[in-house]
């Protein structure tokens, strides 16, 4: 796996996304912008395994559910890999922000686009949700035909 590989989840209750305002601090990659929670896979684990332990660690979520959306790989080789996590109502009130980000809050898929437009997001979470949204559409509505895929990010 490429030392620049992450995991990250796009996280749906009520019909909402939740994401993380990361920190605002300038020594770290793209400061003060959204994105969904996860983060880098470590040596010998799986982007799955990666996805849930970095659940755990930054919003507290043990998610039960995953469905593998597919991966985006941006112009530099770094390959993120996507989940869907659809989570209960017990799994919701658990979940809070832990040490990493300012923020966590919960959007609409077309807020979640507004946001991409206005470039609120890291780059290559922007592409995803360009690339993915009627995949996302389809899987907040509860259709279960999803396939997964990966795409390349051509533009810097």
């Amino acid at each position: 796996m490429p030392s620049s590989s992450g995991a990250d989840a796009i996280i749906v209750y009520n019909n909402k996304i939740c994401l993380v305002l990361r920190d605002n601090i300038p020594s770290i990659s793209f400061p003060n912008k959204w994105n969904a929670p996860g983060g880098g896979i470590d040596a010998n684990e799986t982007p799955e395994e990666a996805v849930r332990r970095e659940l755990k660690e930054e919003i507290n979520l043990d998610a039960t559910s995953v469905i593998r959306l597919g991966s985006t790989t941006d112009h530099a080789g770094g390959i993120v890999y996507r989940f869907f996590v659809s989570i209960t109502n017990e799994q919701f009130v658990s979940i809070t922000l832990l040490e990493e980000g300012q923020r966590l809050d919960w959007f609409t898929l077309d807020d979640v686009l507004e946001l991409g437009r206005m470039m609120e997001f890291t780059p290559n979470f922007t592409f995803f949700i360009e690339v993915f949204k009627d995949d996302l559409r389809r899987l907040i509505a509860g259709e279960q035909d999803f396939q997964s895929r990966n795409e390349t990010q051509t533009t810097s």
